[in-house]
């Protein structure tokens, strides 16, 4: 029997880094509010109930004097993703969060806040209470363990240098 192709399967991996895959999603994301709004419930972070959840999203669409950080400081990403192709790569990251993993999670965190939504490791590091090092750290494990989950990416960060 013929199986139908999925999303996954369909998508052209090699196409960009994984790094760059990240970016791409998030510039994707910034291209439509509703999709931001669909993107943020799914988000990768700390445990937070449904519950805190829409109201996280209540909030954010509802103050008009809140600063939107992700259109403030994130530029020069142009999308090139069709809907397919982000929703694919959106779907690594849910895969991912479904571990039950606190640890893995913080890593996963740690990638959709720096490479998606394009925040500094500083930023990050401000936000957590923690130090830009442990961040940086984060981020290499959490791209190591999708290194080894998803062997067909390319990583800028494990990329030697001549």
């Amino acid at each position: 029997m013929n199986m139908p192709v999925t999303i996954m399967q369909a998508t052209q991996w090699n196409k960009y880094t994984f790094e760059e895959w990240c970016r791409q999603l998030g510039a994707w994301i910034n291209g439509d509010n509703e999709t931001m709004v669909k993107i943020v419930k799914f988000m990768p972070t700390k445990r937070i109930t449904q519950k805190q959840r829409e109201k996280l999203i209540a909030m954010y669409m509802g103050d008009q004097n809140l600063i939107d950080t992700i259109f403030d400081h994130k530029k020069g990403t142009c999308c090139n993703l069709d809907c397919n192709e982000a929703r694919a790569i959106h779907r690594i990251f849910i895969d991912i969060s479904l571990i039950d993993d606190e640890i893995l999670n913080d890593w996963i965190s740690s990638i959709w806040s720096h490479h998606v939504l394009g925040n500094s490791f500083r930023r990050i590091a401000q936000a957590s209470d923690t130090s830009v090092n442990q961040i940086r750290q984060d981020v290499k494990c959490g791209l190591a363990y999708m290194k080894s989950r998803y062997p067909s990416f390319n990583f800028e960060t494990f990329q030697k240098s001549t």
